[in-house]
């Protein structure tokens, strides 16, 4: 036997280990708010944000499209947050409204605050303070709306802050495998958002910095836990550069295509003037970036400033790599203002709230035992302040697409919205009164496909038939959907090849549809060759 008479083995005390109820059971509850906004948001006020069925329609078309393929979980946007909806659109019930985007940011909202339990562990404070702590973030409007929306952002978060706790347990251990987690969370953080490139940056710093003040004589222990950890951030980024070049002709398509944000940014200067004085002012954009940030989250800034000065104070070094983690995905934004990369969109900064609970962890954790139970009650209440700073913000900024001012106005009232109507009629429009293909640059189309419910009724550019569909429409496909070439509808590829098609019509074309931004075409014989000298011209 493995034991001695009445001394249990090593492995029946790890197996008696008690299960951490407590983690499992503040997931399930988070979970569960996140599900009840989520299905309020899309079965009862009607949101569907822009991103979120971009995404969605992309995981369909990898199942339902008429060519199905893996690759169109698509190359331009980071492709984490449509792969996660994988598995749940093969459920009949989750297709519906596209609700398995919505699904997968409450399972990552959950997540989030599992990891800032963590963090709140570091302070050992009661559980009572503790719970309060976490119920006044999962409250905070933009976490309920971003955790429960379909859009990136909280995938993004959760990744971050799985970094930033594994590059704790680093510190606090020196056991290598946290750093293999943090190299590993991290490269799922870039494949959510492209903003993570900033968070390995930093960490690269900090974990040198660590090793070499810890081992001056050895540079070597140095190089290997930064290869440690950078190892798998550089194979995921190199794997994601070499499908860009294999599949999309380009290592660089995702940020440079015609799609990309990049392709994007031309019409969005002329739609939002505002930004011109950002580009290429430093000053002007860490201000604005500022701003935004102590708008979003006040208590962050104040929580900052704190984890600095008891950092330094108390020479615990670690804490200050953690302050710049939390700071790099509001840097990257500034940064992307002031190359005029980027529009300003108040999530961009939507890390300064969970950031500011990981970071609050660190604040307790230094202060004296005596007084953490009052900091952690004082600062449920300045938390639950800052989510006022958050909501006002929230109602001021009308980013078309994502409805932060429309949300809090509806859910004040209990009022539906009535945004996309005309995409939704359009659907209806295409599934009963019509038969065969329409070819559509799902760039713009991607809404009238999402609320269609029936992708393998769509061309679109992902179909390896599609630019000779496009050329030679006759015979291939029954309709063209087209758009007005303003703004966005300049990167339209239909557009682009019929540019007098939405205003002028052709004789070869019947229009069968139109509203105020679509028009659908019915293909009657093939185009000419003077059609696309017209083009041309």
């Amino acid at each position: 036997m493995s034991m001695t008479k009445g001394v249990p083995s090593t492995s029946m005390k790890k197996s008696a280990r008690r299960f951490d109820w407590e983690f499992w059971l503040v997931g399930l509850l988070s979970l569960l708010i996140f599900l009840a906004v989520a299905y309020y948001l899309v079965f009862r006020l009607n949101i569907f944000v822009t991103d979120s069925m971009a995404r969605t329609r992309s995981a369909w078309q990898v199942f339902f499209s008429s060519e199905p393929k893996l690759a169109n979980v698509g190359f331009v946007w980071a492709p984490l947050p449509t792969i996660l909806q994988l598995p749940l659109v093969l459920i009949p019930a989750f297709r519906v409204n596209g609700f398995s985007g919505n699904i997968v940011s409450a399972l990552c909202g959950a997540a989030s605050v599992q990891v800032l339990l963590l963090f709140l562990r570091q302070a050992k404070l009661p559980r009572m303070v503790t719970y309060l702590l976490l119920l006044a973030y999962i409250v905070n409007p933009m976490i309920l709306y971003y955790s429960s929306n379909g859009m990136s952002e909280i995938v993004l978060e959760l990744f971050v802050l799985l970094t930033a706790y594994a590059y704790l347990r680093w510190d606090q251990t020196h056991h290598w495998v946290h750093l293999t987690v943090a190299g590993i969370t991290t490269s799922l953080a870039f494949l959510a958002r492209y903003d993570a490139s900033f968070v390995a940056v930093v960490l690269v710093i900090a974990i040198g910095l660590d090793a070499v003040v810890r081992n001056r004589q050895q540079l070597a222990y140095a190089e290997s836990v930064i290869l440690l950890y950078a190892t798998p951030v550089a194979y995921v980024a190199s794997l994601w550069v070499f499908l860009n070049w294999l599949i999309m002709g380009d290592p660089l398509y995702f940020a440079r295509s015609d799609y990309s944000n990049a392709g994007q940014i031309g019409y969005q200067l002329a739609s939002l003037p505002e930004l011109l004085p950002l580009k290429g002012n430093l000053l002007q954009s860490l201000r604005v970036g500022m701003e935004q940030t102590a708008g979003v989250f006040p208590f962050f800034i104040l929580v900052s400033l704190g984890i600095l000065a008891l950092a330094i104070v108390k020479r615990h070094w670690v804490w200050l790599g953690e302050l710049a983690i939390s700071w790099s995905l509001i840097f990257f934004s500034t940064v992307n203002l002031f190359m005029g990369q980027s529009a300003l969109f108040i999530r961009y900064f939507i890390s300064a709230i969970p950031m500011a609970i990981a970071l609050l962890g660190g604040v307790l954790m230094l202060l004296p035992a005596k007084g953490r139970v009052a900091a952690g009650l004082l600062s449920v209440v300045m938390i639950g302040a800052s989510a006022f700073s958050t909501v006002r913000l929230m109602a001021q900024h009308d980013e078309w697409g994502q409805w932060n001012d429309q949300v809090v106005q509806a859910a004040l009232t209990d009022t539906p919205l009535s945004s996309w109507e005309e995409e939704q009629t359009l659907a209806n429009f295409i599934n009963t009164k019509t038969a065969g293909y329409v070819l559509v640059d799902d760039f713009q189309g991607y809404r009238v496909i999402f609320f269609s419910g029936k992708p393998w009724r769509f061309i679109t550019p992902s179909d390896s038939t599609f630019k000779q569909y496009l050329k030679e429409p006759y015979g291939h496909v029954s309709y063209l959907l087209t758009s007005s070439t303003k703004l966005e509808g300049e990167l339209n590829q239909v557009n682009n090849t019929y540019p007098y098609l939405y205003e002028d019509g052709a004789d070869w074309a019947t229009l069968v549809y139109q509203d105020t931004t679509w028009k659908l075409y019915q293909v009657d014989r093939q185009p000419s060759s003077f059609s696309f000298d017209q083009s041309n011209n």
